[in-house]
Order: structure tokens, then sequence, then C-alpha cells
């Protein structure tokens, strides 16, 4: 464990759209608290659902590219976001995902992400949260998001923690699209037809975000080369602890929530 004055522990939680990552850190966090570790959880995810909504407030079109980095230049709306996001994170949960986990702000969190701005908006915030849980003496911090493998040897470079170990999230996209409906129980092949067509939109709509996550030119997300890959429930064999370990998890398969986190906390729970 983490003593008084030592580097916390950073893992990544990157990787696909509706890939479980953000479930699976969620979850850890609760395992590893309960266990008597000091754990904050960053969710930059949250970062640029947040820049959509506060954009939508200043009437930004956010089909607008130009306007979206006027949006993004201006200190004073960046500054009401950095309070926005305080808002947010002192929501409770049915409240915040009322706000952000819209299907509009999906869509549009995409957008907003493509813009470097963005990406320099949502590095600065990050790195500022890693610094400050150094001081306030945190053992572990997780943070879900997407491009990370870059920012987390960074930060470790800095000397703001120490990073041991990378997990990319890949999912089949129907498999994705049935778990966030609650048709995880269902076979695609055997559920209704209407429930067959919003599960169709919905993997069009993961295929998109997908596409524009890896195409953009700014922070674009990529798999991590060299990477040791795992089907879930089966654990990854890791080979060597090299700084930072990288690893590829596959959620494709049917399993509970439960199922699909514990292997991963394990996996976690060896590079603590």
């Amino acid at each position: 464990m983490t003593t008084q004055g030592s580097l916390p522990q950073l893992i990544t939680f990157d990787g696909e759209a509706r890939s479980g990552k953000g479930t699976i850190a969620h979850f850890i966090k609760r395992e590893l608290i309960a266990d008597g570790r000091r754990v904050m959880l960053i969710d930059r995810g949250q970062i640029f659902r947040s820049l959509v909504v506060g954009a939508e407030r200043a009437g930004v079109d956010m089909d607008d590219a130009a306007a979206i980095d006027a949006f993004l230049a201006d200190d004073a709306s960046l500054d009401a976001n950095i309070r926005l996001i305080k808002e947010i994170y002192a929501m409770d949960h049915p409240e915040r995902d009322a706000l952000l986990y819209t299907p509009i702000v999906s869509v549009n969190s995409a957008k907003i992400g493509a813009r470097p701005r963005s990406q320099d908006f949502a590095i600065s915030l990050t790195k500022k949260w890693v610094h400050d849980a150094h001081e306030e003496a945190y053992d572990v911090i997780l943070m879900d998001g997407r491009a990370l493998q870059a920012l987390g040897e960074e930060l470790q470079a800095e000397g703001a923690c120490k990073y041991p170990l990378g997990l990319y999230f890949v999912c089949d996209p129907v498999v994705g699209a049935r778990r966030t409906l609650g048709f995880a129980n269902t076979p695609y092949d055997q559920l209704a037809a209407a429930d067959r067509q919003a599960v169709d939109q919905f993997v069009a709509q993961i295929s998109a975000r997908n596409h524009a996550d890896m195409t953009r030119s700014s922070q674009a997300v990529r798999p991590p080369e060299h990477a040791v890959t795992a089907h879930l429930p089966e654990l990854p064999v890791v080979v060597g602890h090299d700084a930072p370990q990288m690893v590829i998890i596959d959620t494709a398969a049917d399993l509970t929530k439960d199922d699909m986190a514990r292997p991963v906390l394990a996996l976690v729970q060896t590079y603590l």
C-alpha cells in the first residue's frame, strides 16, 4: 500500500465506446476503498460531456467547428465550465446521468473531443487532479477515458504518479448495445423485432463514435502496441512488469457486471 509521501499508482481505463470500462472502473474503485485504500477516480469522459452541456447552454452550434473552437478559446467560458464540472461532481448519480448521458450529449461529445483545444483543457484539468491526488496522499488513481497511454507516461515522467498498468477495453458493438439497452440476458436473434431495431440503431451510434475517436486529428484513440490480450473472464498472461504494462481486454462474453469486473480487479491488484 502507498505510504505517506509516496506517489499514487495510476491505472488507466481506455478503449472503445460501450466496452464496459466505466462500469469496471467504478467497481474497482468500490472494492479498493473497501480494502482500505484511498482511491481517486478521474472520469475524463465527463469533462468532454460537461463541455457539451456548457457549449449548448451558451448557444454554440455543435455542427460548427469554428463556433466550438471560439467557445473553447474563451477563458470565461472555460472558467464557467470548471464551475459546471464541480456542480456536476456534487450531483447524485441519477441527476448526473440524466444531464450527461443523453444520446445528443454522447454524439456531441465526440464532436467537441475532436477539437484540439478541448483536449488541452482536459489534459490541464487532469494534471491538476493528479497532482492534487499526490498532495492529498491518495494511494490509487483510476483514470477512465480515451487516448490515455501518452498522458499516463507524461504524468509519470513529471513525477506526479507511478503508471504501472494501462487497460484498453474492446467489445462487439452488438453486445455493448444489448447491455446498455437492458437486453444482456437475451441473445440478439431472440429479441423482438422492435428491440432488434433499437439495438441496431445503438450499434450504429457506437460504431460512429468509435470511428470518430479513432480518426480524429487530436488525441486519436488507438489500441496499444505490443499489448497482452485477454478475453474475459480469463485473466491475461502478463509477461514482466514493464511500466506501464499495457493489456487489451475483450469484454464481449455474456457475463454479469460483477463477473466481468472481478478478473480485472484481480489483475489491477497485482500491480498495486
